[in-house]
């Protein structure tokens, strides 16, 4: 009996690795917890047509929004740590621990590599008479609650840059919290807010128009996709702050298809067909180590946490 016991246990071990090896062998499913259109939903459908030439596999996208992520959190964990459903990840999803919107942990995953990262800016109408950042924040500290604020998501990514700016340049506002970078780009442009706060490319179309002027990025160099479009730094507000975009997959997935993942998304990153979708997209690539992901998510939580708590957004 001990025999057949060992015997099996050789068996079930070899299928195990085997079916390892040869991941994927079947339907991948990308995950996007945002609505279609959205920054993140055009990397996911990028990023599952590229991997579907590298995969040989079918690769469909789902999205899942709701519940600040909590829908498409509960799709994934609800499923095999197998690497078929992959989930996207960025910045914002360590916002929705920190505050506890959701009952998952950053334990429950395993985030891969960012894929893309983007900074904030500081966004009026054409016709504001606000013309950089310096002008706008004078105003703001100058003027309490004489101007509306906004942008996507309440104790989101956004929120934070301005609860930031708000420290450096001393002035407190009142914040406008939107669904999507979008929304809010429409809300500034039908003069329902006076300023937004929002990722250059949630109003693409409108910033290349004209509709739309940015006072200022949160980048820590002037980036090629704006390049008139000077620095918080450079206008003295000390704040370098970006937004990374990626995908994770259930812990226990087992690292040799991690690692195959990584690697077949590394491929897509290196073609031209990607490097023009990020051009056209005004994304910027980042390098970082599987293991640094993990404590960058960590380190992320724990500072958004302390954010929150001290803006009085958590209790």
């Amino acid at each position: 009996m001990r025999c057949w016991a060992a015997a099996l246990s050789v068996v079930i071990a070899v299928s195990a690795s085997a079916a390892a090896e040869i991941y994927p062998s079947r339907t991948v499913k990308l995950l996007c917890w945002t609505s279609a259109g959205s920054p993140l939903d055009l990397m996911m459908r990028q990023l599952g047509k590229q991997l579907a030439d590298i995969f040989g596999q079918t690769v469909v996208i789902e999205n899942r929004a709701g519940g600040s992520g909590a829908a498409a959190m509960a799709a994934l964990i609800n499923q095999p740590a197998d690497g078929y459903n992959i989930l996207s990840a960025t910045s914002s999803m360590s916002f929705t621990m920190a505050m506890g919107h959701v009952s998952y942990r950053p334990e429950q995953f395993t985030v891969l590599p960012a894929i893309q990262v983007e900074p904030s800016a500081i966004a009026v109408r054409s016709d504001s008479r606000f013309k950089s950042l310096q002008q706008l924040l004078g105003h703001l500290r100058d003027n309490p609650g004489q101007l509306t604020v906004g942008g996507f998501s309440a104790a989101g990514f956004h929120q934070f840059v301005f609860y930031r700016l708000q420290q450096e340049a001393g002035f407190k506002s009142d914040w406008i919290p939107f669904k999507g970078g979008q929304e809010a780009a429409l809300a500034l442009l039908g003069g329902h807010i006076d300023v937004a706060v929002m990722t250059p490319s949630s109003a693409l179309a409108q910033i290349q128009s004209g509709d739309i002027r940015l006072l200022g990025i949160s980048s820590a160099q002037r980036t090629t996709h704006f390049p008139d479009v000077p620095t918080f730094r450079e206008q003295g507000v000390d704040i370098v702050e970006s937004i990374w975009r990626g995908v994770m997959v259930k812990a226990g997935t087992p690292r040799s298809v991690i690692e195959v993942l990584a690697s077949a998304i590394e491929k897509v990153k290196q073609t031209e067909e990607w490097k023009e979708f990020s051009r056209v997209n005004v994304q910027s690539s980042v390098d970082i180590s599987l293991d640094a992901m993990q404590v960058l998510v960590a380190d992320e939580i724990q500072s958004d946490r302390k954010f929150l708590e001290s803006s009085g957004l958590l209790r």
